[in-house]
Formats: structure tokens, sequence, C-alpha cells
């Protein structure tokens, strides 16, 4: 993604963000700092790594020197667009890594949160792997490991190459030469200097760079389970950012489409949804002839690529399947403008009702179905009674709709994380965190006290509520698919009320629980069952009770 400025260009930037789960966390975050730098006379692009979100590749055969690799592509078309202006890399996280590890290919280096030890990143990924399925009561199944030595982290595989590669990796170690400033950004509650941060910068100066060690008060986003307000983080930057002189914005040569799979075809995508732009990626076959449309609607927090990266490679699958998969993000949400807290679960409905609309117009589409992922099963229940052509909803952990939140769902999961995290009183590194002031109190609390906030609060557009929405979709005529996980607190509950509502109306339906899985199914093994699971299904259109 290029974000242009539309006056004088000072600069350009290119931007990589963090490891799996972590990248899901801060996409947001990523997309307003690059927004707030463009307006600010800077070109900044951002970019999936191989293998990662939207781009071509499989994450279990990415490696660390092809990432690399893509970093120095993505440089090069930087410069080779502003060859006499000042290159800035920006990385957050393991992408402060990465960008520390070339930082001679730019003038300035930004590193927000940076991983200095790939070793000790490693540990910790497991560390938080194994938390996990603590917290949801789950064991990882066997075969969702990944060859060659490599793991499974959370649905992401991780090859023994990149895992080795990883565990060489020492920003400590590394060269600065060529690199000419450096801003390091510590993120979090404490201004207290981090010893790996200080070490980094000092390090840095020895070999003759100008280093600033920079402390910002902003949650961990990366590691946050709601969306948080981060523009602090992306101001301290941009008041550090060095400008050149004014020059004119570069074109710009981009192909808005690709194979990015064998016989599969991305093309990026937006449209308007009142005053405000949709955007995200349309996927279908090559050779044309798609009949069947599916809708991908993600869930609150999150954005079109889904945990796990589970909504694009349904998308792609789909595709391969003959059928036309889009997945954009809401409004509010990812790529798509408007702000965050402007967004509603009405809001929501509403994109997906005008996405619908549009494909659904294409010469040759004759049905949908809509796919939801938490909120976005609720989502989908709202959309699919504005559209006769839908005629099936795959809902994977849907929770009871409730466009005003369910206490009783909270309490749900705050008993479920609070247990998990008396469970974690065990271990001697909580301890050691404790007591060196390193727990973020406002993660857990926020976690204990449920896990996210109403979907609705704040905003004047708040979806029906629950009896009323409800009450509404006794009239759709399809298919449903329910989708849950074995270990999500959720599921029981939910899982009750769908189906004496289902049974009730007499509607053809499916349940289907995924042993051992929690909400997002955090495992490969446990993903390539819900998507096996799902497309099997729509392959059956006649299947009933």
């Amino acid at each position: 993604m290029l974000h242009r400025p539309a006056g004088p260009v000072h600069g350009s930037v290119v931007l990589v963000g963090p490891f799996a789960e972590e990248k899901k966390a801060a996409q947001r975050a990523l997309v307003e700092a690059a927004r707030a730098w463009a307006a600010a006379g800077w070109d900044v692009l951002r970019l999936d790594l191989s293998g990662t979100g939207d781009s071509a590749g499989e994450h279990g055969a990415a490696t660390l020197g092809q990432w690399r690799a893509d970093l120095r592509l993505a440089v090069q078309f930087q410069r080779e667009r502003y060859p006499d202006l000042p290159l800035t890399l920006v990385g957050l996280r393991l992408g402060g890594l990465l960008a520390g590890l070339e930082a001679g290919l730019a003038e300035q280096l930004v590193l927000w949160e940076p991983v200095t030890s790939g070793a000790a990143y490693l540990r910790q990924c497991r560390q938080r792997s194994t938390l996990r399925k603590e917290l949801t009561g789950g064991d990882e199944p066997a075969a969702g490991a990944a060859p060659d030595d490599g793991f499974d982290f959370d649905g992401f595989a991780v090859s023994g190459e990149l895992s080795a590669e990883l565990a060489a990796s020492d920003l400590g170690t590394a060269s600065w030469a060529g690199g000419r400033r450096l801003q390091v950004v510590q993120i979090g509650g404490s201004a207290r200097p981090k010893k790996p941060f200080a070490e980094l910068v000092e390090h840095a100066q020895a070999a003759g760079l100008e280093a600033t060690l920079t402390t910002v008060a902003v949650e961990a986003f990366w590691a946050s389970i709601g969306l948080v307000d981060t523009s602090a983080v992306a101001q301290a930057t941009l008041d550090w950012l060095q400008p050149g002189p004014p020059g004119l914005v570069a074109p710009a040569d981009l192909a808005p489409a690709a194979e990015v799979a064998p016989g599969v075809r991305a093309t990026v995508y937006d449209q308007w949804s009142g005053e405000q732009r949709l955007r995200g990626v349309v996927y279908e076959p090559a050779a044309g002839g798609a009949s069947r449309l599916l809708l991908l609607l993600h869930g609150w927090s999150g954005y079109r690529v889904g945990p796990g990266q589970l909504l694009t490679t349904t998308a792609r699958a789909a595709a391969a399947a003959g059928m036309l998969a889009v997945s954009c993000d809401f409004r509010g949400r990812g790529e798509s403008e408007w702000q965050v807290g402007e967004a509603s679960l009405n809001s929501m409905i509403r994109d997906a009702s005008r996405l619908l609309a549009t494909f659904l117009d294409r010469p040759g589409l004759q049905r949908a179905t809509l796919l939801g992922l938490c909120s976005g099963s609720e989502v989908a229940l709202g959309a699919a009674l504005g559209e006769p052509r839908v005629d099936s909803l795959a809902l994977w952990s849907a929770p009871i709709f409730s466009g005003n939140f369910d206490w009783q769902r909270r309490a749900r999961r705050s008993r479920a994380m609070l247990g998990g995290y008396l469970r974690k009183l065990g271990r001697r590194e909580t301890w050691a965190k404790l007591l060196g002031g390193r727990l973020n109190w406002r993660l857990i609390l926020r976690a204990v006290g449920g896990g996210r906030s109403a979907e609705d609060s704040g905003v004047a557009d708040k979806a029906p509520d629950t009896a009323t929405q409800m009450r509404e979709f006794e009239t759709f005529a399809g298919r449903l698919l329910f989708i849950y996980g074995g270990q999500d607190p959720e599921t029981a509950p939910s899982r009750e009320f769908y189906r004496n509502f289902v049974e009730r109306c007499g509607m053809p339906h499916r349940f289907v629980e995924v042993a051992g899985a929690n909400h997002n199914f955090y495992s490969t093994a446990w993903q390539r069952e819900v998507l096996g699971t799902t497309l099997e299904w729509l392959r059956q259109p006649q299947e009933t009770l």
C-alpha cells in the first residue's frame, strides 16, 4: 500500500510491520501512522512480506533471507522514485529487527519496540503459544507442527530454516554502516529505558550514528485485544524525522492485480459505502467463470486477513474452487476510511449489504454465501435479510447476536481469562516480570474485565437488540453452517442459542465443533479443519438437517 502526499514531498518511508498475530493487532495503527506521515509530506510504502498478509507465498515457506530481500526491493522502489530525498526505514517489533539488519539502506532508521534478539523472541513466541493454550484449556494438535524442526505459532507455520535464521539474528552485533540517524521508540507505561534498547542506542552511537531513545506512554497495541489510540507514537517519529528539500510527488507504476496462487487472481478493490471508501482484495479464478460470491466478514477489531491469515487462506481456496471471494475491511478498520470510533455493528452490516449489491450485479454471479468470523457472524445475520440471492451463511465462532453488549458473554470471558492468569502465577517468569515492574496491568485488567468493550459503545448508530434481530432473521430461507472451537468459553451458550433458534424455525443447518480449538482457531491443523469443512459444505447445496 502506497500513501502519497497531496502536496510537496520531503522524503520517502518504507514501513514494515510485526510478526504473526502482532501484525493483525497492529494493522490499523500502521495504516493511521502512514496516513499521518503522508499528510505531513512523506511518501510511505507499507508492505506485506512474502507469505504474510495479502502477499503471495506460504508462511511456512518464508525465510528471513526472503523477507530481507522483500525489504530491499521496497527500498529500491522508493529510491528510484525519490533519488534525491532522504529515505527512512520504520519497523515495528520483528519488523524492527528486519529494518535494523538492513540499516545501511536508509539515511534514517526508526525502530518501534524492536525485537533486538531473534533467539529471545523465539522463546517468547513459544511461551505465548503455550500460555494461549493454557488460557483456553486446549492442546495443540500434533498435526499442526511445521516440518523440518519448525513449529506452529498460533496458526502460523514457522519453518526450521526461518527459526534458525531468527535464532542467529541479533541487533547488538548488526552493522550500521551507511546509516546516519537512528530513533528507537520504547512503547509502554514505563519511562525507564529498557536495557536492550539503551544498549542498542549506545552500539549505534559507537558506530557513528546520531541515535536517540524515545519513550511513549501508549499501550502495547501489537498485543492488545482491542483497538488503541497510537497517534502519539506516530507523532513522536514525525517530530524526529529530518525532511529533505520539498519535491514533487513521483508517479508509481503499480499493478492492481496479480496471480497470487496457482489459478487464483487477486485484485485490489475499493468502493464507496456512504461517504467513506471500503478497501480490500477480490480473489477469483484466473480463468474466470465464477458463479457464486463468497463475502468474508472479519471480526470487530480485526481486518480482512483474519487470525492466522485464516480469511485470506479461505478466500484463495474458494477462488481455486471456482468462486469469487471478496475480503474487504469494514469502515474504520484496516485500510478502509473512517475513524475507528465511528464504526458500529450497524455500519458494518451496511458495508456488507453494499458489497453484496455491488458484486451480485456482476454477470454470472447467481448466488452468494456470507462467511463471518466472530462479530462478522453478527454482520452476516444482519446483511443476509436484504438480498434474496444470499442462500447460505457460514458462521465461525458466532456469538449470540447482541447490538448491545451481552454482560453474560463478558462474564464468561472474564472467568476464562482470570483462570488462565491464576495458572500463570505458578511460573517463575511471571514473578520475575512482576518484581521487575514489566507486567502490562492495563492489558491484564482489560482481559479479565471481559476481553473487549461493547461493539456499539459510544456511537449513536446502534444495531438492533437480540430479540428484534432474531425475529427478523426468522424469514431467512437459506442454509446455515456453525463452526465452534471446543475450548472457546462462548461455544456452549452460543451454540445452544442458535440450535434452539434454527430447530424452532426449521432452518437447514449443521453444527461442527473443532476439538480443542479456541475462539480464533490458533493452529494450522484447526484452520485446515475449519476450511475443509466449510468448502465441503459449500459443495453440497442440498444439505439439510
